[in-house]
């Protein structure tokens, strides 16, 4: 009898260790702005695929000159579904496709979001978190593709502000929109979006 009273005890202590688990990555995921934790990859791991298919994936967007195409592969029609994702990046002239993944991406928690081509050779950017509907957008980056490097645009951003798009004018400027949370509570129907205009970065020599 006290054996089995035993047994009671410790399976009643493994599952209420595995729903404590369960609770906390569920609140990394969910509720990640809200813990406060910010480990934002800044690198790309670039991979040159030869047969690689996308599946599941946002829209191609053809670079200024035509000569590329890119698409963020993962996270459906309006890469806005939930998980991790790639961005996949298509010579046009050579066909060939170089897959983008976050490096340093523990347990896939970040994810790009939205891209736009600045020119033949760099994009915007969004890179924020891959589960959970708590923030819709993230941080803003320029990526280089010719020499694989990431950097940050618009910087100390405030946990509760996140950036949603951008779009590239034609006068050297790009207007980004960008969501604030009005509250603590990090609930969508209390916040707004606002829109604001900012010079294009100019191209960095990294020699």
């Amino acid at each position: 009898m006290n054996e089995t009273k035993q047994q009671l005890k410790r399976k009643i202590g493994i599952t209420t260790i595995i729903a404590f688990l369960g609770l906390l990555i569920f609140s990394i995921f969910i509720t990640p702005s809200v813990l406060g934790k910010d480990n934002t990859p800044d690198q790309f791991n670039a991979k040159i695929e030869k047969e690689y298919e996308v599946n599941f994936h946002s829209g191609w967007k053809k670079s200024s000159n035509s000569l590329q195409q890119a698409t963020i592969d993962g996270k459906g029609e309006f890469a806005s579904e939930e998980g991790e994702a790639v961005l996949v990046i298509e010579n046009l002239k050579s066909n060939v496709t170089t897959i983008y993944r976050l490096k340093d991406n523990d347990l896939g928690q970040y994810t790009p979001k939205y891209i736009e081509w600045i020119d033949g050779n760099r994009l915007f950017v969004i890179i924020g978190y891959s589960y959970g509907t708590v923030t819709t957008g993230g941080k803003l980056y320029e990526l280089n593709i010719k020499e694989n490097a990431l950097t940050p645009v618009i910087e100390g951003l405030p946990e509760n502000e996140e950036i949603m798009s951008v779009k590239v004018n034609k006068n050297g400027t790009f207007t980004y929109k960008k969501h604030i949370y009005d509250s603590d509570n990090y609930d969508y129907s209390e916040s707004h979006i606002e829109e604001r205009r900012m010079p294009i970065p100019l191209t960095r020599s990294y020699r």
